[in-house]
């Protein structure tokens, strides 16, 4: 290994604990679908880091697990809410506009609706 990597191990792309949970469960799924090749391709890291990873057995304490996923909920809540006061800005401009616009059949006859 240390001919391999005399520098040390320092992948130029690193995968989220989520990646790697789910590179994980594909292996288990099917190992000789999803080989350490095919997975690396996948996922656009090299064999080496796949290896690296199946090989790992370190977990997140559940404590934390639990907060992050507390702390992703409410940032897509906070997403969702953003959304939807973005959205009825729009409705209110749009409303705006043709309130002052006028509807009939020529200009001397306007009606204008509220």
């Amino acid at each position: 290994m240390v001919e391999n990597f005399p520098n040390g191990w320092n992948p130029p792309r690193k995968l989220s604990r989520e990646a790697m949970e789910g590179l994980r469960q594909l292996y288990h799924l099917d190992k000789t679908k999803f080989t350490t090749p095919v997975l690396a391709e996948k996922f656009r890291i090299s064999p080496e880091a796949v290896r690296r990873i199946l090989k790992s057995r370190w977990e997140q304490p559940k404590e934390k697990r639990a907060k992050q996923a507390e702390k992703d909920r409410q940032h897509m809540l906070l997403n969702r809410l953003r959304d939807k006061l973005r959205e009825r800005k729009e409705v209110e401009e749009i409303l705006q506009a043709k309130r002052g616009r006028s509807w009939g059949v020529d200009t001397k006859d306007k009606f204008t609706f509220e």
